[in-house]
């Protein structure tokens, strides 16, 4: 569904399962997005609801040509405007908001590894490897998204694999 054309939204009962279809398929690249910005489980489920609140909203009036491109840049631009508010309240990662996350996976193990090799990368390798990974995007639409230019996002993403690759071992 990441690629699908969404025509105006009318609010019937069709268009609101294609809407929970929507946030079913992308809540965790959304949220993937927010927790590398911002560092903290609650106000990334803020970022959450409010993307798909903003979806919602735009799908009424505007058609979306690809939504999953579209919500990682709402996700993204919402996640840096909730850090320039936040800044100061911000204090970091805490293991629990990965156990508490299932937005990412099921299995508990996952998570700790998630969380303790995150850890590892400042907040631009973080995002491109969030963006990679988990939510699957290519080099080209990350440097989009992160309005930075092709070459940077390619080596600040081999300096954060060179960063796991070494603490791996």
């Amino acid at each position: 569904m990441g690629q699908v054309n969404i025509k105006h939204y009318d609010q019937s009962s069709g268009d609101l399962t294609e809407f929970k279809q929507l946030f079913n398929e992308h809540k965790k690249h959304v949220f993937a997005v927010a927790l590398s910005i911002l560092r903290d489980f609650e106000l990334s489920e803020d970022v959450l609801q409010e993307v798909f609140i903003k979806l919602y909203q735009h799908m009424k009036h505007h058609e979306i040509t690809n939504v999953k491109a579209w919500l990682i840049r709402v996700s993204r631009n919402t996640a840096l405007d909730y850090y320039r508010k936040k800044h100061r309240e911000i204090t970091g990662y805490d293991d629990k908001y990965f156990e508490q996350a299932n937005y990412f996976s099921e299995d508990p193990v996952d998570k700790m590894v998630l969380a303790k090799y995150l850890k590892l990368l400042n907040s631009e390798e973080r995002q491109i490897v969030i963006l990679k990974e988990i939510s699957g995007l290519k080099h080209k639409e990350i440097a989009k998204i992160m309005e930075m230019p092709l070459g940077t996002v390619l080596w600040k993403y081999g300096i954060a694999l060179k960063k796991l690759r070494k603490s791996l071992e």
